[in-house]
């Protein structure tokens, strides 16, 4: 097949979106498909949607004898026009990489009114759509039209190597000190960081420490921000920043780590839960988002609202005065991994569903 993909930026950049852009890229290109990527710039929304009346990005692609055309859902806003005007399109036809609605994530009622009007025109203009979770695909099919094409294969839990045993995940938890806990993602506003270091002020700081992983540049003055709150509350010791880091420190971040604590951040599926379940981790999640259905609350992880910060602090110093309790979460979690499909396992599915695609269309 012929593929073309749309993205904003360059496809290396570090989140969870273009991971999974990014493997199936190297998923279709080892197995004889010639993939091409358009690069849009990565610039505000309000400019983005000035790319509609450019006709650059659509002469580079009628010049090439496209298959079918991936698109990442985040660049809708630059893709309206286009896609909508049906009836004049002679282009190859488009299939949307559905990682999260952005009219889903949390902001003000009148931003996420006319921001979903936005989305929904693009996603009603659509073909198809590759959904990284179900609830992913519940999103999309309650604000847009009839049913088309569609696959849900989620990202794969297997990108940093082998598995923890459960052998080394119950030595870990029953481990007395000071509770590691690991944050994994970009440091930004819906990550819910600065939130998550407000809660754990309530903990004792002697029970606890937070390695936080991930770039640093995406929102300089929230980064200014939180590491502002750390010095004046007297964290600096206790809270500590690592940026974007290699995939062997970053399985080492995991093996050390007794808990994933994210429970601000909503995630279209959240890779990186899988990735520290697979390493025994228990995940505090958010109960907004996709974590629901990948984390079983009470029994891999604990799921919280938005406004329970004293819940996550009391679940915290729960498990870290209780760590036989920590050790059967961690090795529930570590259990439950294992029903987790791989990237090749998802990827396939995907080659799959574009090569039926292709054939009925």
């Amino acid at each position: 097949m012929n593929i073309g993909l749309i993205v904003y930026g360059p496809i290396d950049t570090l989140t969870g979106g273009y991971l999974y852009d990014r493997r199936l890229v190297e998923y279709l290109r080892t197995n004889g498909h010639r993939v091409d990527i358009f690069s849009l710039p990565n610039r505000t929304y309000a400019l983005r949607l000035l790319d509609n009346f450019s006709q650059k990005l659509w002469n580079r692609i009628s010049g090439l004898d496209l298959d079918v055309l991936l698109q990442d859902e985040l660049c809708h806003p630059s893709l309206l026009y286009r896609y909508g005007q049906r009836s004049k399109w002679v282009g190859p036809p488009a299939i949307a990489i559905v990682h999260h609605l952005m009219s889903e994530e949390p902001r003000p009622k009148t931003s996420q009114f006319f921001l979903r009007l936005i989305e929904k025109r693009y996603l009603d203009s659509v073909d198809g759509f590759i959904f990284n979770s179900r609830t992913t695909l519940e999103n999309v099919v309650r604000i847009s039209r009839h049913p088309r094409p569609c696959v849900v294969a989620p990202p794969g839990a297997n990108r940093l190597g082998g598995r923890m045993t459960a052998a080394e995940v119950d030595e870990r938890a029953q481990r007395q000190g000071p509770l590691r806990l690991l944050y994994v993602g970009l440091v930004i506003p819906r990550k819910g960081l600065f939130e998550l270091i407000e809660a754990l002020r309530r903990v004792p700081v002697d029970r606890w420490r937070l390695e936080i992983v991930g770039c640093l540049t995406m929102a300089p003055g929230y980064v200014r921000r939180i590491q502002r709150y750390i010095r004046v509350h007297h964290l600096t010791s206790t809270v500590r920043f690592h940026g974007s880091i290699s995939n062997e420190a970053l399985a080492a971040e995991y093996a050390a780590a007794h808990l994933l604590c994210m429970p601000y951040a909503y995630e279209g599926f959240g890779i990186v839960a899988a990735e520290a379940m697979s390493m025994g981790l228990p995940v505090l999640g958010s109960k907004n988002g996709a974590i629901g259905k990948l984390v079983k609350h009470g029994v891999t992880g604990l799921l919280f609202s938005p406004n329970e910060a004293l819940a996550i602090a009391a679940a915290v110093s729960e498990m870290y005065s209780d760590r036989p309790y920590l050790s059967r979460m961690s090795l529930a979690a570590l259990k439950d991994s294992g029903t987790f499909p791989t990237w090749k396992q998802s990827m396939q599915r995907v080659e799959l569903f574009l090569d039926n695609f292709r054939l009925q269309t």
